[in-house]
C-alpha cells in the first residue's frame, strides 16, 4: 500500500461535515503520500473525513437508496429508473443495480488502514485521548459498513485488518464468506473495541462543529439495530422455511445460516439489552407543546426537519438527497420546481390508524390480510372508517389547523395525525409554509396527468413526511441533517425483542414504550380505561400490533424493506398487485362530481425468493473462488 499515492480529494466529502471546520481542514499543500497524510493533524482527521463519507444516503430514491421504493411503502413514477426494473423482477447477477459490496469493502478497507497507521501521527499533532476517539469513531464506522454488507448481502467475508504482503500467493486472497453468527460477533466486536476504549462523548458533542461524529450512543443504537436483526426469524435455519437458505453453504460444506432455535431466547435477549443500553441514555421523543397540549402533528413533523433535536441519536451533517425531497414529492405548483413523483401506494395509505387508535383493516405480522381480489379485510373493531362518499366540512383538526377540508373523501377522514403529516390526498393542502394550495391529482391537476408530461403521481398520492415546511420553490432549497437513528425506532427494537423474550413477563414494559410512541402521535393507548384500544390478547397478537406500529411510525425511513425481509413476509408484501386510487383517470369536472374514488392497481411487482438477498455479482465471483452465490441466484 505505502507503494501508492493517496489524492485527498476534499470535495469528495466536504458536503458531509461541512459545517465541521476544525474536523474538515485542508490538507497541507504538496501532501502526497500515506506517510506525508499521517504527519500532521490535518492530513489524519482528513482521511477519517473520507471514511465517514462512506456512510451512503438513504433519501435519494431515485438512484442512491432503492429500500423505500422496492418495499410497499413507495412509488417512483419514472419507468426508465432501475427501481422500476428491480420492481418488474429483472435485477440478475449481470446488472450491478445498487450493488454496494464492492464500495462497502472499499469503506472497510479505509477504516482499517486509518486504524493501522492513526498512531503515525505524532502526539505534538493529535495528543493520546483524543486518537482514542478517533480510533473508536474507526471501529464504528467499521461495524456500520459491515452491517449495511449483512442486511443487502447476507453473509459476508471478513477482510484482512492488516495489510496483505505483497509477496504472498494470491490464494491469500481467496477468502469464504464467513457464517450468519461468526458476521454478528465481528461486528458486535469492533463495536465492543470502540465501547471500550471509553473515550467518545456519551452523545452528541458540545460544539456544535463535531455534530456528524460517532458517539457511544451511536454505537449501542447500532448494536441495537444489529441484534434485532440477528435474532429475526429469517436467519434462523429452524425458522426460515425456505431450503435453500436453510442449506445455504460454503464449497468446504459450512453452513451459512448457523443459528437456530436453541440460540433465539439469547439473541433476543441481547436484542433487548441492546435497545435498553440506548434509552438509558436518557434521549426523549420530540414533542411540541404549546400551553401544555401536545401538538402531534408538528411533534412528529419536527422530528425530522429540526435538527439535532431530542430524539436524534446520530445523524449526517447535510444529507446530500434532501434537495431532492423537496422537490420530487413537491407537486407542479405554478412558479415551483415540483417533479410529484415519489408516491406512497395505498398499500401504505391502509396502514395508518384511525383517530380512534384502531386499525382500519385486519393486520397480522406486519402485512395487511386481503380477500381474494386482492382488497384489504376489514376491521371489524373499526366502526369509523368509510371509502364512500365525502365529508361536507372541514375536520381532523390537530392543533390549531384542521387536515381535511370539506370535500375530502372519507377514505382520508378522521385519519390519525401521523398520515397527516406524512400523505399528500386529493384535495389536501401543501405543508410549505409558504405554499398552501390544495393538491389536485386528477388530470391536468398539480399532481396529475396532463398528456405533456412525466412528472405525476401514477398513486393518487405524494409523500410529504421529511419534506421541510420551510421549503422554498426552488431546487436548491432544503438542505438538513439526514437522520440514521432515532429514539422512536429503539423503542420499537425493545417492544419487539421484549415480546419475543417473554409476552407474559415483559407485557408491561411492552406497554409502556409502544404507548410512548402512540401518546406522541396522538392516538389513544392500548389499555383497559376509557379512551383506549384493547391491548393485544397474547404474543402472537402482540407481535401483529407491534409491526403494524413500527410500520407506520418508521414509514419512508428505510426500514421497512428490511423489516419485511427479517419476518419473512416479503413474497407478501412486495408481489403482486400495487394499488393507487383511480383520480388520475378522471378530469377535474368529474373528479368533482365523482361520488367515490376506486382502487386501482398501478403495477404488478415480482418478488422471488432469490430477492431476500442481493446478488453478487458475477466479477466479483470471478475474483474469488472460494465466494458462494447467494441461494436461488444463477451465475450466468
Amino acid at each position: 500500500m505505502k507503494k501508492y499515492y493517496l489524492y485527498i480529494i476534499l470535495s469528495v466529502f466536504i458536503g458531509f461535515f461541512q459545517s465541521c471546520a476544525d474536523f474538515l481542514d485542508t490538507a497541507p499543500e504538496g501532501m502526497r503520500t500515506i506517510e506525508d497524510v499521517f504527519k500532521t493533524r490535518d492530513g489524519n482527521l482528513s482521511y477519517l473525513a473520507n471514511v465517514y463519507s462512506n456512510i451512503r444516503t438513504e433519501t435519494g430514491w431515485s438512484n442512491e437508496s432503492p429500500w423505500t421504493p422496492i418495499s410497499d411503502e413507495l412509488d417512483v413514477t419514472w419507468a426508465e429508473y432501475r427501481i422500476s426494473s428491480i420492481n418488474a423482477g429483472l435485477m440478475n447477477t449481470g446488472s450491478n443495480w445498487y450493488h454496494y459490496w464492492k464500495q462497502y469493502y472499499q469503506a472497510i478497507r479505509s477504516a482499517n488502514y486509518y486504524l493501522q497507521h492513526l498512531n503515525d501521527t505524532p502526539d505534538s499533532e493529535i495528543n493520546p485521548e483524543f486518537k482514542n476517539q478517533l480510533r473508536a469513531e474507526a471501529y464504528c464506522l467499521r461495524a456500520w459498513f459491515y452491517f449495511c454488507l449483512f442486511r443487502q448481502f447476507g453473509p459476508f467475508t471478513i477482510a484482512d485488518e492488516n495489510p496483505v504482503d505483497p509477496e504472498a500467493p494470491i490464494e491469500v486472497m481467496y477468502v469464504p464468506r464467513s457464517t450468519v453468527s461468526e458476521c454478528i460477533k465481528y461486528i458486535d466486536g469492533s463495536l465492543q473495541k470502540a465501547l471500550a476504549l471509553n473515550s467518545l462523548p456519551d452523545k452528541r458533542p458540545v460544539s456544535a462543529v463535531d455534530y456528524g461524529r460517532i458517539t457511544k450512543a451511536t454505537c449501542l443504537a447500532l448494536r441495537s439495530r444489529l441484534y434485532l436483526y440477528a435474532a429475526s426469524d429469517f436467519y434462523n435455519r429452524d425458522k426460515n422455511p425456505h431450503g435453500n437458505f436453510k442449506n445455504f453453504k460454503n464449497n468446504d460444506g459450512t453452513l451459512l445460516f448457523d443459528y437456530t432455535s436453541s440460540d433465539s431466547h439469547t439473541l433476543w435477549t441481547t436484542a433487548a439489552q441492546a435497545a435498553q443500553d440506548v434509552i438509558n441514555m436518557n434521549f426523549s421523543l420530540h414533542k411540541d407543546i404549546t400551553s401544555g397540549v401536545l401538538d402531534p402533528c408538528v411533534s412528529y413533523q419536527n422530528v425530522f426537519v429540526l435538527e439535532w433535536n431530542e430524539e436524534v441519536i446520530y445523524a449526517r451533517p447535510e444529507g446530500p438527497s434532501i434537495w431532492e425531497m423537496n422537490v420530487a414529492c413537491r407537486p407542479r405548483f405554478s412558479g415551483w420546481v415540483g417533479w410529484a413523483g415519489w408516491n406512497p401506494t395505498q398499500n401504505m395509505v391502509d396502514a395508518y390508524f384511525m383517530a380512534d387508535g384502531t386499525s382500519p383493516f385486519k393486520h397480522e405480522n406486519g402485512y395487511t390480510i386481503c380477500d381474494a381480489s386482492g382488497k384489504p379485510m376489514p376491521n371489524p373493531d373499526c366502526t369509523t372508517y368509510s371509502e364512500t362518499g365525502y365529508s361536507t366540512s372541514a375536520g381532523d383538526k390537530y392543533g390549531e389547523k384542521s387536515y381535511t377540508e370539506a370535500q375530502t373523501f372519507n377514505m382520508y377522514v378522521k385519519r390519525e395525525p401521523r398520515f397527516y403529516i406524512s400523505i399528500c390526498f386529493e384535495n389536501s393542502r401543501w405543508v410549505s409554509k409558504t405554499k398552501q394550495d390544495k393538491v389536485h391529482f386528477y388530470f391536468g391537476g398539480t399532481a396529475g396527468p396532463d398528456g405533456k408530461t412525466r412528472d405525476y403521481s401514477q398513486t393518487g398520492y405524494l409523500c410529504r413526511k421529511l419534506v421541510d415546511p420551510n421549503d422554498g420553490p426552488s431546487t436548491s432549497a432544503g438542505t438538513r441533517s439526514e437522520i440514521v437513528f432515532r429514539l422512536g425506532e429503539i423503542y420499537l427494537n425493545y417492544a419487539e425483542a421484549l415480546n419475543e423474550v417473554d409476552y407474559e413477563a415483559n407485557k408491561t414494559e411492552i406497554l409502556k414504550y409502544i404507548n410512548l410512541i402512540r401518546e406522541r402521535a396522538g392516538i389513544p393507548l392500548y389499555g383497559t380505561g376509557a379512551n383506549t384500544v384493547l391491548v393485544p390478547a397474547d404474543q402472537a397478537a402482540m407481535r401483529s400490533a407491534i409491526r403494524a406500529e413500527r410500520r407506520v411510525e418508521l414509514a419512508f425511513e428505510s426500514h421497512r424493506y428490511f423489516d419485511c425481509k427479517r419476518w419473512i413476509i416479503s413474497e407478501k408484501t412486495d408481489n403482486g398487485p400495487f394499488y393507487g386510487v383511480n383520480i388520475m383517470d378522471k378530469t377535474q369536472a368529474e373528479a368533482e362530481t365523482y361520488e367515490s374514488l376506486k382502487r386501482k392497481v398501478f403495477e404488478t411487482r415480482v418478488f422471488e425468493l432469490k430477492n431476500y438477498l442481493w446478488p453478487l455479482s458475477v466479477s466479483e465471483l470471478t475474483k474469488d473462488p472460494n465466494l458462494v452465490q447467494n441461494p436461488y441466484w444463477s451465475n450466468k
